[in-house]
């Protein structure tokens, strides 16, 4: 089992933190908006990399410059299905302006509803596994249920939902029970399908069987800490990301710690954003997950980079 990480490498780590913040700011557009692709005069902000690059600045404590622009690109974009109200009503609750989302938007929020596959086999299991993460996710933080006999929540509570024992997700949480037993998720069981439904089965307030905890400790090897599959060894950010997550959902200890940090790192590009894997593009989204990860592998980062 790997130890604390040393002084030093916190240090290095926070100054990876202070160079992908730098990154996030270089994306930003005259509208308050974000965008990972800005060159030769091009400039399209959109919901999705703004919500990242927020949510990668706000993970540390750090202000997002012109917040009331982004605040307002945001709640004047259009929003098409899903993922469009999830990236507006987080990113407006990361800026700690949730009590603006309108009541359009919370509308829309409460009308989501979940289809249950009758066959989990045809389904493209992460697809499925995101849209249900993110539908119980909005519901729970902005459109929560009263509890029986009482008064409807004002809809900015922000009180979580009841988990499992809320009829919205009662065969949601059937089914993901079931699943758990298999161990790992996905068509062919894999590191990301789980993650997402350990995910999904901590909102719903599931305990996760002994199968699940067993399958992601058998996929805690090198060369990176982890692999994608028990016969995968492509090394990646997802791979790391999902790894980790998976970790911080179960308390399991990471038992390559120093090796996850440093593949982490060699994601980083010299501008300061985080790619795939090490030479490739990088982007807002994989820039939050790099963060998101080095967050994880080393607990003292965020107090340190916000004290620098």
């Amino acid at each position: 089992m790997s130890s604390v990480p040393p002084a030093s490498l916190v240090s290095k780590c926070s100054d990876a933190v202070a160079l992908a913040a730098a990154y996030v700011r270089t994306r930003q557009s005259p509208s308050g908006g974000f965008c990972f692709y800005r060159y030769g005069g091009v400039d399209e902000p959109n919901l999705g990399d703004t919500y990242y690059a927020v949510a990668a600045l706000r993970l540390f404590g750090i202000d997002v410059p012109n917040a009331r622009k982004t605040a307002d690109f945001v709640s004047q974009a259009r929003i098409f299905g899903l993922t469009y109200l999830y990236f507006c009503a987080f990113t407006l609750e990361h800026l700690g302006l949730a009590s603006g989302i309108s009541e359009e938007t919370l509308a829309a929020i409460r009308s989501l509803s979940i289809a249950v596959p009758e066959n989990t086999g045809s389904v493209d299991t992460s697809g499925w596994l995101e849209s249900v993460r993110k539908t119980i996710r909005l519901q729970q933080r902005f459109t929560p249920m009263p509890p029986a006999g009482a008064a409807r929540h004002d809809k900015q509570a922000g009180n979580p939902g009841s988990g499992a024992s809320d009829s919205r997700y009662a065969r949601v949480a059937g089914l993901i029970t079931d699943l758990m037993k298999r161990g790992g998720f996905g068509v062919r069981s894999n590191l990301w399908d789980t993650c997402l439904a350990l995910s999904v089965g901590a909102l719903l307030g599931l305990r996760p069987p002994e199968e699940v905890v067993a399958f992601v400790e058998s996929l805690q090897r090198p060369p990176i800490g982890f692999l994608m599959t028990p016969h995968s060894a492509v090394a990646s950010l997802d791979v790391a990301y999902s790894g980790v997550r998976c970790s911080e959902i179960l308390g399991l200890a990471v038992q390559h710690r120093q090796e996850m940090i440093d593949f982490t790192l060699s994601c980083q590009s010299t501008n300061g954003g985080f790619a795939h894997a090490p030479m490739a593009l990088p982007n807002l989204e994989f820039t939050y997950r790099g963060l998101r990860t080095l967050a994880i592998l080393v607990p003292d980062l965020r107090q340190h980079a916000v004290s620098r």
